[in-house]
């Protein structure tokens, strides 16, 4: 049999299984009163049901970016984390009473006696109150979270910094994803919200779109409001560059993208594609730096940091645009000319995490050993936004959108 339908069909029937030793738990048991147990078991079996049937009807409705299908989608996500979190916990609660019998066998010889049926209430009830913090979490994360927009501010020092920049205001925002928008009301909020932070300069760091360009046609007059003294740069992401499954043809990527670029001017943005732009203020200068995606396969690898800094030298306080972190490790690190401030996203935080000051983790961090916040090499640092919009999971659970403000002092 093909791997490409194997594959499926043991995922779902291992799917099947995980659902039926699940409901054989009768974790809606955990309650005493009969009605409680009733509509708990309706909604236990409604969300197994609904997991992979909305998944399905999703997927070939295709609506994408509508509130309807945000909302249908998001309950996908929020069933199928609190279904997983109740079976991980049977399973370990089984293992624990596994492995108590087999040492008491084992010890004494007699077989374990019966679990007392308070006991299992207990598991139950332990049970679904587990669950009921990733229900409520990304229940959270799909109406509130995916808006809540959050200011970071961030202070650095250089000691080369250019005397006329100190005290200079930069705002960063990333990972926009326009067609996953549902809500202009709130994304002008948090528009407006950047422009309140009266930055110096503001920078996008990639991914206006999701894939095609049609996607921010509503989005670039509100981004176009934004201004600031020393201007507005951007860098594409890899999603600005489209996906060539979903095009008929190389010809209509090409073209898709053509329009993405202009999305970014009708935004009031100036592109750097490998380029460099100085800001200047008297008689100092910042050399600002943006070179095209560059990820790890199977992301675009169109970066060029030899063409972006042609002409510039090594001694020139540098600040580079580069959407994806994992550039920072392999080409800006060993680069032969010193870049001060590397800014990049693409990550999200995968959207979902613990982000407080003194515990940070997403699975994300598996994929992406720079993943989000700020990192430091020496006298080189990295930052790594969160993001502005969100993709393909509707919600922001824990890890929020973000814009980002740089203050630049000397030592």
């Amino acid at each position: 049999m093909n791997i490409r339908i194997l594959v499926p069909i043991l995922f779902v029937l291992l799917l099947v299984l995980l659902a039926t030793y699940l409901l054989r738990k009768h974790p809606w048991e955990a309650f005493r009163h009969p009605a409680a147990q009733r509509w708990t078991k309706y909604l236990m079996w409604f969300m197994v049901l609904y997991v992979p049937i909305g998944s399905i009807t999703l997927f070939a409705w295709g609506a994408r970016g509508s509130a309807l299908y945000n909302w249908l989608l998001g309950a996908v996500f929020v069933f199928l984390f609190t279904l997983i979190s109740l079976i991980l916990f049977f399973l370990v609660a089984d293992l624990i009473a596994f492995s108590r019998k087999s040492v008491r066998l084992a010890v004494t010889g007699m077989p374990a006696s019966t679990v007392h049926e308070g006991r299992r209430k207990v598991v139950r009830q332990l049970g679904i109150g587990l669950a009921a913090a990733p229900f409520f979490s990304f229940l959270y994360g799909m109406t509130r979270g995916r808006y809540n927009f959050t200011v970071r501010k961030v202070v650095l020092r250089f000691p080369d910094l250019p005397k006329a920049f100190e005290g200079l205001k930069i705002a960063q925002l990333s990972d926009v994803h326009s067609g996953s928008f549902d809500n202009l009301t709130e994304v002008r909020r948090g528009i407006q919200l950047i422009q309140a932070q009266q930055a110096d300069l503001i920078l996008f760091t990639g991914d206006y779109v999701n894939e095609r360009a049609e996607e921010a046609n509503e989005l670039a007059p509100l981004f176009n409001k934004l201004s600031a003294p020393l201007g507005k740069f951007a860098v594409l992401g890899n999603h600005d560059y489209g996906f060539s499954r979903s095009f008929s043809s190389k010809e209509e990527q090409a073209q898709n993208h053509e329009r993405v670029r202009q999305q970014y001017a009708n935004s009031g943005f100036q592109l750097l594609n490998n380029e460099h732009h100085w800001l200047k203020k008297g008689d100092d200068s910042i050399c600002l730096i943006g070179v095209e995606n560059w990820g790890k396969p199977p992301f675009p690898q169109y970066g060029d940091l030899n063409l972006a800094t042609e002409g510039v030298q090594d001694e020139a306080f540098k600040i580079l645009m580069s959407h994806d972190p994992t550039h920072w490790d392999a080409h800006v690190l060993p680069f032969s000319k010193k870049i001060h401030l590397t800014l990049s996203g693409h990550t999200h935080g995968m959207q979902m995490g613990i982000d407080i000051p003194w515990l940070r983790f997403s699975f994300a961090k598996f994929i992406y050993p720079r993943w989000m916040d700020l990192y430091q090499e020496g006298e080189k640092f990295l930052y790594v936004n969160r993001g502005f919009g969100w993709l393909g999971m509707p919600a922001r659970v824990g890890i929020f959108p973000e814009i980002t403000v740089f203050e630049l002092h000397g030592a």
